[in-house]
């Protein structure tokens, strides 16, 4: 509907165009204009959203042009640009019999945003039969096939593309995230393959080779990829930090730190990078160079949250608790509803005796997420220290009916009943326990090894034992 990216000249002449259009509104004075300006203005004021300019436009047209086809397709495209696809589709209809590419282009869209995506995939065939090398009509016959589900037929498209722009990334990268949805990374890697034999210095092939390599977690290959896309273009610092994150993978830390310095060269280091080399050092077990570049992280980015969270988790480590809390409450403010952050806060707080602030850091992790089972167990150890072994059993029963397939939390009840005297439901809640699941008693009696050898529990085990 629109026109791509304009040269300075033809800028100057939509400037032009729109104050010549303007000054006869303005001036309430009637100005011919050819049906291709009346349609350029058209497309200035959708992309304005000044719907009175619009009707103002078409206004003109129809009083130039009243019988054109292209002003019933114009309006039927401005129609599909508001999302009035059902009124599009009745002004499409008033030229069923055109067989016009911009035309059924058009129609194929009203379609698919009606949902109809068979009938709009049957149109946008019959356009690829008739222009095999239409990227637009390829690029929408892509998407309606992953809309349907059928990420092969739409993996054929995107290699379509490929093989017409090979240097589109959001080509490449459409294709890695469909080929992994359609489970076939093979293919990718097969095609991208042949490609590389058809154009071996192609950086961006290379690139997402070694992508696809990523995603199956082969990542000698992958490694292998980006030194060939790191040798054709030096300065794609893209590479450089993939290649970093596989060597990462595979343990060899210190060569992802040099990787993602390298990358440096060729770009200015922003908050990711540090980050990850931050990563990178505390894999190593260099804490204080990682809590160096998770701040460096921090200066390039105040608002980076998982720089934060790393550096109370450190501190945390350290046992530096109280600057723990003021760097996880950071992260946290940053993004008040991440479930390790607030997992974290209240572990951390717990440390410090801070014990209001730590149920209701649980409690917040509960709302956003009841089938937790670590915050369950967590935040019910908490109660059964501070408040009662009571508090603590009602807690895990309300876990219970929300998720009673989980063995740990049938284990730790039982044992909280059984330090609370009760005997009789502690082995009822044990039995259920082994039943979900035998092998996880385990957990139980490193909770509670005080009762292993109670042999009423014992003969449960020698009895469920399969």
């Amino acid at each position: 509907m629109y026109q791509d990216d304009l040269t300075p000249k033809e800028d100057n002449n939509s400037k032009h165009l729109i104050n010549r259009f303007n000054k006869m509104v303005e001036n309430q004075r009637f100005e011919y204009f050819e049906s291709e300006e009346i349609e350029r203005i058209i497309d200035h004021f959708c992309e304005k959203e000044d719907k009175k300019k619009i009707i103002k436009a078409f206004g003109l047209y129809e009083k130039l042009f009243p019988f054109s086809f292209q002003l019933n397709l114009k309006k039927a495209q401005v129609l599909i640009f508001f999302d009035r696809p059902n009124e599009a589709l009745d002004k499409l209809k008033e030229n069923s019999n055109s067989k016009n590419e911009d035309y059924l282009y058009t129609l194929s869209v009203a379609h698919s945003k009606l949902k109809n995506h068979t009938e709009a995939i049957k149109i946008l065939e019959e356009l690829l039969l008739t222009n095999e090398t239409n990227e637009e009509v390829i690029s929408s016959l892509a998407n309606e096939y992953q809309i349907i589900g059928n990420y092969s037929s739409a993996n054929d498209m995107i290699e379509k593309l490929l093989l017409l722009d090979s240097v589109n990334e959001f080509y490449w990268f459409t294709y890695i995230l469909s080929s992994e949805v359609e489970e076939n990374s093979n293919r990718a890697i097969e095609f991208i393959k042949k490609f590389i034999k058809i154009h071996p210095y192609n950086f961006e092939a290379w690139f997402y080779l070694g992508v696809a390599y990523q995603r199956k977690d082969d990542h000698l290959n992958a490694i292998e990829a980006f030194d060939y896309t790191i040798y054709i273009k030096e300065d794609f610092e893209k590479a450089y930090i993939n290649k970093a994150d596989s060597l990462s993978e595979l343990g060899y830390y210190q060569n992802a730190i040099d990787s993602c310095l390298e990358s440096l060269k060729y770009k200015e280091a922003n908050a990711a990078i540090y980050y990850d080399i931050g990563d990178y050092y505390e894999k190593l077990d260099n804490l204080e160079k990682a809590k160096s570049y998770f701040h460096k992280s921090i200066k390039k980015d105040e608002n980076f949250e998982e720089s934060w969270f790393a550096l109370a988790l450190i501190l945390d480590l350290q046992g530096q608790h109280l600057e723990a809390s003021y760097h996880i409450k950071k992260a946290i403010d940053i993004d008040p509803t991440n479930v390790d952050f607030l997992f974290s806060y209240a572990q951390i707080h717990e440390k410090v005796g801070f014990i209001k602030e730590a149920e209701i850091a649980y409690r917040k992790v509960l709302e956003l997420d009841e089938f937790d089972t670590e915050t369950w167990l967590n935040y019910s150890h908490l109660l059964s220290q501070y408040e009662s072994y009571s508090e603590a059993i009602n807690l895990l029963k309300r876990a219970i009916k929300i998720d009673p397939k989980k063995a740990e939390l049938s284990y730790r009840i039982s044992a909280y009943l059984f330090k609370s005297g009760n005997d009789e439901l502690g082995l009822q809640f044990f039995k259920e326990a082994l039943i979900i699941n035998y092998d996880k008693n385990e957990e139980f009696f490193s909770y509670m090894p005080s009762v292993k050898s109670n042999i009423i529990l014992l003969n449960l085990l020698t009895k469920h034992k399969k």
